[in-house]
């Protein structure tokens, strides 16, 4: 009787996270959330979550290098709408929404270092990764007339010559982490259109 009350208290041990977390709900195999891609025409990619809003005109250029001419070669992912009623003014974001500003440019060759270099008023600089490649996080001093203590906080990156800065805003962000999760999934993908 006394090895049946064991047996009954170890199976029931062993069912009771089964009956807590159903097949196919434990974290192992939760579904992520819902991704889109930007493949752009210039040769990169980059993910993001379903429901978010991309703003980009570079498609419209034939070339990164037409497309800097005319500071086109410029895309923005937010998470919010442009008529989310929280957003007041164009300086003014809740600490709940994220905006990606990023600028790709064409081959000019160079390395990340050099790029860092070319940068003023860095205050820190730490390590990030996107595909395996080397990356650089990089705070910087707001200009002047703003709040002393301000920075931008921007990620960049070069493979093979070809450049790409993201920048977070608001600064002050509560989704730093999501900002970073979305840059890395960025891909410079091969060459991009030639112009015909």
């Amino acid at each position: 009787m006394r090895n049946l009350k064991y047996g009954i208290i170890f199976a029931a041990l062993v069912l009771l996270p089964a009956a807590v977390c159903p097949a196919g709900e434990n974290e192992s195999t939760k579904k992520p959330t819902p991704e889109e891609t930007y493949k752009s025409r210039h040769g990169f990619s980059i993910e993001y979550p379903e429901g978010w809003e991309l703003v980009t005109y570079m498609e419209e250029y034939k070339t990164l290098k037409e497309a800097e001419k005319d500071a086109g070669n410029y895309f923005s992912i937010q998470s919010y709408k442009d008529d989310d009623p929280r957003i007041r003014s164009y300086h003014y974001f809740p600490a709940d929404t994220l905006k990606i500003e990023a600028w790709v440019y064409p081959d000019y060759g160079g390395t990340l270092a050099e790029l860092i270099t070319q940068t003023k008023d860095i205050t820190r600089i730490d390590d990030f990764t996107i595909g395996g490649k080397k990356a650089k996080k990089v705070w910087q001093k707001v200009g002047e007339g703003v709040d002393e203590g301000d920075e931008i906080y921007s990620i960049y990156f070069v493979d093979a010559g070809r450049r790409a800065i993201f920048t977070c805003y608001p600064v002050y962000s509560s989704l730093t982490a999501k900002f970073e999760e979305i840059v890395g999934s960025f891909r410079f993908t091969g060459t991009p259109a030639k112009k015909k």
